[in-house]
């Protein structure tokens, strides 16, 4: 059993991850539509292009990481070297330089890619050394709903900071450049927390001998990652929707700009409140269960929030505070599969090939929401929605932006979010198959 405060120091690590997805997540496309004043369907094409190099750097990232030798190990390695360059393309993220349209596009589509390129190689080292601290199926939940503590605390804290300095620099421009510049520095610190406390396992340097077609093949054939994959893009593309359109909602539907982060605060915070009895409600049930609970309730409070009225701002409160337990669910549940599949896969392979697993799911991670934010953005451009100026930083949006707004944060999310229960019922790994295979693994028998 982990201690209290591995725990907690190993969690800091996802700082470094929840930190600038925060941002991103809740501001990116905001950011590009409205700060830079690039055209929906021009930020959309920029975040989508990126996605599309995800494709290409994710799973080479994770093939490599497996074939490391290092005297610091072949995951804490990745942190030694990726946490600076990290740091410093976060903060590029956010600057706008003084070009045309072209250009702003060419420079955001290069910080971009580059950005996502070292948030790979430091997210799958982390992550990868995640299966390695604990064997135990509720131990696991129990670590990454303290994971998730930090996670979603980077999160509100990240917001809190993005509040703050709304209320005293008048610039965005200026504003984001700051969030940037201090987030990006931030995220430095918690790689080398991790180096400190994290234990590579006696197999850390050993090299795969599978190909890269192989890998790739083993991987896509193990029916249980396949499960897990789709039930984690499906819901983690939603809670990208929410994240981006919070922000458009109490903007150009409820009319109340100044108080867009508040909703985000308040979603936010809800889901830390509700993390133990997340934790709590896996290790009553199974995994599987405690995500169908959460889920379908979440389904229900998304619904409520897109059927209000434009004067009902109090119940958008309440209805985001309702959206903790979704949210939980969301990001705790399938992260504690993950460590699971990697046993499964170990005791078909004989290797343990956590760089491969985890630079897959940082992949359907960026996947769901790239194309949450280049949907939102097509879909935005296509309803003719206005872009601001310094004439009118908040202009009136047409009705067909209005209602498209509404009908994204809630039936399309909802539809993604309903798909994902019938997988989660047939996932086929529960607390009883992984005691067997940790029994089979232990005892060398492939059985």
């Amino acid at each position: 059993m982990l201690n209290t405060r591995t725990k907690m120091l190993f969690s800091t690590g996802d700082l470094t991850s929840s930190l600038p997805l925060a941002i991103q997540m809740f501001f990116q496309l905001y950011f590009l539509t409205d700060v830079a004043r690039l055209s929906p369907a021009s930020a959309g094409w920029i975040l989508g292009i990126s996605r599309a190099w995800d494709a290409i750097n994710d799973p080479l990232v994770g093939f490599l990481s497996d074939r490391i030798r290092s005297k610091h190990g072949r995951r804490r390695v990745l942190l030694l070297y990726g946490s600076v360059p990290l740091g410093v393309l976060f903060a590029l993220n956010w600057l706008v330089p003084p070009f045309s349209e072209n250009f702003l596009v060419v420079y955001y589509t290069t910080i971009i890619i580059a950005f996502d390129t070292a948030f790979t190689v430091v997210h799958v080292g982390y992550n990868s050394l995640t299966p390695g601290m604990t064997q135990d199926y509720d131990e696991r939940s129990s670590l990454n709903g303290y994971r998730m503590g930090f996670s979603l605390g980077g999160t509100l804290g990240a917001i809190i900071f993005a509040s703050l300095l709304d209320e005293f620099l008048d610039s965005e421009s200026v504003r984001f450049a700051l969030i940037g510049v201090t987030l990006g520095i931030i995220t430095i610190i918690p790689p080398w927390v991790v180096m400190a406390v994290a234990k590579e396992s006696d197999t850390s340097n050993a090299k795969s001998n599978l190909s890269v077609r192989e890998s790739l093949v083993s991987t896509l054939r193990n029916r249980a990652f396949l499960f897990l994959m789709a039930i984690y893009l499906l819901s983690w593309t939603a809670a990208s929707i929410l994240a981006a359109m919070l922000v458009y909602l109490a903007r150009y539907y409820f009319l109340v700009p100044e108080q867009a982060n508040y909703f985000v605060l308040v979603a936010e915070g809800s889901a830390i409140a509700f993390l133990p009895v997340t934790v709590w409600m896996s290790k009553k049930t199974d995994k599987q269960t405690a995500y169908i609970a959460g889920i379908a309730f979440w389904c229900i409070v998304l619904g409520t929030i897109a059927a209000l009225d434009r004067q009902s701002i109090g119940w958008a409160y309440c209805l985001s505070a309702l959206c903790g337990p979704g949210i939980a669910t969301a990001l705790v549940i399938p992260w504690a599969m993950v460590p699971d599949i990697i046993e499964d896969d170990q005791l078909r392979t004989g290797e343990r090939r956590e760089g491969t697993f985890y630079s897959l799911v940082a992949f359907f991670q960026k996947l769901g929401t790239g194309l949450a934010l280049w949907f939102i953005g097509q879909a935005l451009a296509a309803t003719g929605y206005l872009t601001p100026t310094e004439a009118m930083p908040v202009p009136t949006q047409p009705e067909p932006v209005i209602n498209a707004i509404r009908i994204i944060i809630g039936p399309i999310t909802i539809a993604l979010l309903c798909v994902s229960l019938p997988i989660a019922w047939f996932y086929p790994i529960d607390r009883e198959t992984h005691h067997r295979q940790l029994e089979a693994l232990n005892s060398g028998s492939p059985d």
